[in-house]
């Protein structure tokens, strides 16, 4: 197996761009990652979108030209440290074209400035009132799903297992279990976009002095009784990512405690594929495979 060719030149502009750079700071790996996606992204939009509020959390919402009466919930990537709803704009408006849904990519605080729990946190608590407010954003409140990327993997995880009605969770590469010796265990940890310096630089800035063996930051380590109350799941991974047996193991672990499980792995890709679906046909499969997930579960509420 080998890197997609497009993601290989990306990856190689990525790895020439880290030689060339002093260590990074908070403010220096959000600039590069606003400069990345402003370079293989795009402004223009199929959704009509507009600024929300969710609990005090600056969110966007998204309406495509069709959909029905269902809800998406989305938090974003970005080791809980950088990115924000506008720059996750790409996949989300393209996921809720390909589920027919109107979707919430809610703006959760981030981290250094709030570290660990309130991540975590405002996912339970932005999820809740989606549900809560579903009618308020055109929405039925039976048909509300959580989903993110990465670290926001890690959220909708969470949300999950603490938000009560959700019906359904997109999974992208979830980082899943936080612990140290799992962490030892990551494949792919130099050379690619997601590598042990940028582990370590979002574990140091987003994690402090956590327990990483509680299920809030570890949503693996939750027991069989918990997870087996979460909605139906849809788990993607990319081969070449750290993260690539967190989501294989708790899609492992999601279907021990009987809950319907979906996988899709992508052989040729690596971690932050899913939200360059400008550049990248395997992003757009992904894409409209996880919309395909969220109808299939909408319709069968």
């Amino acid at each position: 197996m080998s890197l997609d060719p497009v993601t290989a030149q990306l990856n190689d502009a990525i790895q020439e761009l880290r030689r060339a750079s002093p260590p990074p700071t908070v403010e220096t790996m959000r600039d590069g990652y606003a400069q990345l996606i402003g370079q293989v992204g795009t402004t223009e939009t199929t959704c009509a979108v507009e600024p929300i509020e969710v609990e005090g959390l600056a969110s966007l919402l998204f309406t495509p030209p069709e959909h029905d009466d269902s809800l998406l919930v989305w938090f974003h990537g970005g080791g809980w440290t950088i990115s924000s709803p506008e720059l996750a704009t790409n996949e989300v408006d393209r996921l809720a074209v390909a589920a027919g849904c109107r979707a919430v990519s809610v703006g959760y605080r981030l981290a250094p400035e709030h570290p660990f729990p309130t991540p975590q946190l405002d996912a339970v608590v932005s999820a809740t009132w989606c549900v809560k407010h579903a009618e308020e954003l055109g929405a039925d409140p039976r048909r509300v799903a959580v989903g993110g990327d990465s670290a926001g993997g890690n959220l909708a995880a969470v949300a999950a297992q603490r938000a009560d009605d959700l019906c359904a969770q997109l999974l992208v590469y979830p980082a899943c279990d936080l612990t140290d010796e799992h962490r030892a265990t990551y494949p792919y940890l130099e050379g690619y976009a997601l590598d042990k310096g940028a582990i370590e630089f979002f574990m140091a800035s987003a994690v402090g002095n956590a327990d990483l063996d509680d299920p809030a930051i570890s949503p693996q380590l939750a027991s069989p009784d918990v997870l087996s109350m979460t909605p139906a799941a849809m788990v993607i991974t990319a081969e070449y990512d750290p993260l690539r047996n967190d989501g294989t193991q708790y899609a492992e672990a999601l279907r021990a405690a009987g809950v319907p499980v979906v996988t899709r792995h992508y052989e040729h890709q690596m971690h932050l594929f899913f939200s360059l679906p400008n550049l990248l046909a395997d992003a757009r499969d992904a894409i409209e495979a996880g919309g395909a997930f969220l109808r299939e579960r909408f319709d069968e509420v």
